[in-house]
């Protein structure tokens, strides 16, 4: 349907997000409101993104101060946005090794724990389910797939996008592997005292400095390396490059960095509390 919309030749690949196909769709109303609704979702996990770096920063570099690593974290994002997409996907290999990293990190700093949480055995039903709790619980979880708005531009900056659907089944099926595996490792691990960053539990473990300084810049790598694709995907929202125009006027560069100084206050603004952004 979008490839054959006369609005296609206009919208340059980097510009075909969600709010290009609800245009061609729904017209200009679809456009402005999916528009907004995605902007406003990534927008809201670029935050939480933001916020766990300075977390993970600052346990490595505690001189450095959260709201200092928030703002490194965040210029750097801005400048990686114009990286070609090509090129970033081969740093996107990087991205996937740190998530190794992390995972191998936090079962490693588990090991070197006497005993275990263990919750079913201390609380019990509880453990399992707690309804009060799900209003919450799926605002975080539809947070994990919170890049999904990205999807049409990795789509159409693909070298072979024949090869879309198996990408889409495989990255889905290791989110789900690390999602759901460390997920409950966490909470079998250290209960009810599980903090919104596990890298915070690690902090307060015994003899663990290693695994704990692995596991923060493994993940602070994966952020960053994330972040950037996030940032351009709510700039594309609501200002995407023009047909046949340079990609990066000055107008849009000052766009840039107005959205990357937005996204810096509002995470050091919330900087103490990781999940009331995630969840929201």
């Amino acid at each position: 349907l979008a490839e054959k919309s006369s609005v296609t030749a206009s919208v340059p690949r980097r510009a075909r997000d969600f709010a290009f196909l609800a245009h061609v769709a729904f017209g200009s109303w679809g456009r402005i409101v999916i528009g907004a609704v995605t902007s406003l979702e990534i927008w809201f996990a670029l935050v939480t993104f933001m916020v766990m770096n300075g977390v993970n920063a600052t346990l490595v570099w505690p001189t450095l101060g959260n709201a200092h690593a928030i703002i490194i974290s965040c210029a750097l994002s801005a400048v990686n946005v114009f990286v070609p997409m090509r090129i970033y996907s081969y740093l996107s290999l990087i991205s996937s090794l740190a998530l190794l990293v992390a995972a191998v990190a936090m079962i490693g700093a588990a090991l070197t724990m006497i005993d275990w949480a263990n919750p079913y055995n201390h609380i019990g039903q509880p453990a399992l389910l707690r309804v009060e709790n799900i209003p919450r619980s799926v605002g975080i979880i539809v947070f994990c797939f919170a890049g999904h708005p990205c999807f049409p531009i990795v789509h159409e900056c693909m070298r072979d996008r024949r090869q879309w659907r198996s990408s889409v089944a495989l990255t889905f099926f290791l989110a789900f592997l690390y999602y759901g595996g460390l997920g409950v490792f966490g909470f079998l691990v250290f209960g009810t005292y599980l903090e919104a960053s596990v890298t915070q539990n690690l902090a307060k473990l015994q003899g663990a400095l290693l695994w704990r300084n692995a596991s923060a810049i493994a993940f602070l790598v994966k952020i960053q390396l994330t972040a950037p694709l996030l940032l351009n995907a709510i700039l594309v929202s609501f200002w995407a490059p023009e047909a046949g125009a340079p990609e990066w006027p000055p107008s849009r560069i000052l766009g840039l960095f107005g959205l990357t100084a937005l996204t810096a206050l509002t995470a050091v603004a919330f900087a103490d509390d990781v999940a009331a952004v995630a969840s929201l």
